[in-house]
């Protein structure tokens, strides 16, 4: 029974947590949402791979996903990678669901691939040239 409790949690806060989030930034009419500065930006200058991720959500949640994919494209396009990483770990950790802990393998080249994808998506969008500023967040 205990189990049944914590998988009801496990669903219902993520639903909680974006339900408020869209009713909590809904307040403008929808599309001119600017959001929290990012810290990184404000010190450095440069755009983190997470710049722009608070305003892909707001967009995505307010049914404008290229708007969400013109502010943090890498954000956007992980997002069903960590929906489903949640899902693993609730029937791993919750459910206790043994078979599902070897769907998803954590190797090395996983890793470096995860971390060369969000290393090069932070290069990219820091070259003050004409195709890479598509990856700006700040058009």
């Amino acid at each position: 029974m205990k189990r049944y409790i914590l998988l009801s949690l496990a669903i219902l806060l993520p639903v909680l947590f974006l339900l408020s989030y869209y009713f909590f930034f809904s307040t403008d009419g929808g599309v001119t949402y600017n959001g929290e500065p990012c810290a990184i930006h404000e010190a450095t200058g440069w755009e983190c791979p997470g710049c722009g991720g608070q305003r892909a959500v707001y967009f995505f949640l307010h049914g404008h996903p290229i708007q969400a994919l013109r502010y943090n494209a890498l954000f956007v396009l992980l997002a069903p990678l960590f929906i489903y990483l949640y899902y693993v770990c609730v029937q791993v950790y919750i459910m206790k669901n043994r078979k599902y802990e070897q769907s998803i393998v954590f190797t090395l080249t996983y890793a470096i691939w995860i971390f060369g994808a969000i290393l090069l998506f932070f290069l990219l969008r820091n070259i003050p040239f004409t195709p890479f500023t598509y990856f700006n967040s700040h058009f």
